[in-house]
């Protein structure tokens, strides 16, 4: 889905492209007639002698109509070259624009693979240089409007060693053709007393986009690519969906039919996850690639 200006954008190249083209193919056929012929020297005098009859010089007319084409099939060539530069330009500076449409949102979230059940706190343990660390989830009924979407939280509350918390709440959405809309994120990172809020954005707000944290049909989207999260040189994770019957076994136990996903961003090259999704759960296991890096894995569910 794009943005209405994008869409502008998009026709106006086409309608550049219709016009260049149409005026260089009509061209063609204007350079390939004749031209009223100017009488040459000698005529007037030749056709006065008795019995002459002027010869035609079939390599003259040939080389006169070659003369006329070259510069109409030059004219769109180059025609055709600024063409593809507007079209490359447009969609250059179209970049990532998600068409956010309200009325194509429903209410609550209930996506198998990305379910909002009201008063579940998923509970994991966070490993990876981060022993000790653990990560709470809990699903709840707060809502805010975002970009004229209500939109559900989940609070996460995480802890670490030396004094280090985390609370972050973030937004989501679902639209009927069950893809899970993430809308914001607020932080407040704790490093003993100095508090932190540098993660936190909103869609709508400072060029902040929403993403998809999960897709409505994860099997359409086997090795393509979408955008999980937009903010312009702060955030701007994108996700692969790289199996849909995975089987997955962690503290909590063993799970199958999971959806695998690659997440990754061109902001840290080198840099991905591996997340994977049971239904009816959410998130059961996040890993880092190659492996010694972060991971996150499901120990118990709970409510509040």
């Amino acid at each position: 889905m794009f943005a209405p200006e994008s869409r502008s954008r998009a026709v106006a190249a086409l309608v550049i492209v219709s016009l260049l083209c149409l005026l260089a193919a009509r061209a063609l056929p204007l350079a390939a007639q004749s031209d009223p012929e100017k009488p040459r020297a000698g005529t007037v005098g030749q056709a006065a002698a008795p019995g002459f009859m002027e010869q035609a010089d079939p390599d003259a007319g040939a080389s006169r109509k070659h003369g006329r084409l070259l510069p109409s099939i030059l004219g769109l060539v180059v025609a055709g070259a600024v063409a593809a530069v507007l079209v490359l330009t447009v969609f250059k500076k179209s970049g990532y624009n998600p068409h956010v449409i309200p009325e194509e949102f429903v209410d609550g979230i209930r996506n198998p693979y990305f379910p909002l059940v009201t008063g579940q706190v998923r509970n994991y343990a966070v490993g990876g240089g981060e022993e000790g660390a653990t990560l709470s989830v809990t699903s709840t009924v707060n809502s805010k409007m975002i970009m004229g979407v209500l939109c559900l939280g989940f609070h996460d509350r995480g802890i670490a060693a030396q004094g280090r918390t985390e609370d972050t709440w973030r937004w989501y959405a679902q639209d009927e053709d069950g893809n899970v809309w993430y809308f914001a994120r607020e932080t407040k990172k704790y490093d003993y007393a100095d508090l932190s809020e540098e993660w936190s954005w909103q869609a709508g707000k400072g060029g902040a986009k929403p993403g998809k944290a999960m897709v409505g049909r994860p099997q359409d989207f086997v090795n393509k690519e979408f955008q999980l999260d937009f903010v312009p040189g702060v955030s701007e994770h994108k996700a692969q969906v790289l199996g849909f019957n995975e089987t997955v076994t962690v503290p909590f136990g063993t799970f199958s039919n999971c959806v695998k996903l690659k997440v990754y961003s061109d902001l840290e090259v080198g840099k991905e996850e591996h997340q994977y999704f049971a239904p009816g759960i959410g998130l059961v296991l996040s890993e880092s690639v190659p492996p010694g890096g972060r991971r996150l894995e499901l120990v118990s569910i709970g409510s509040e």
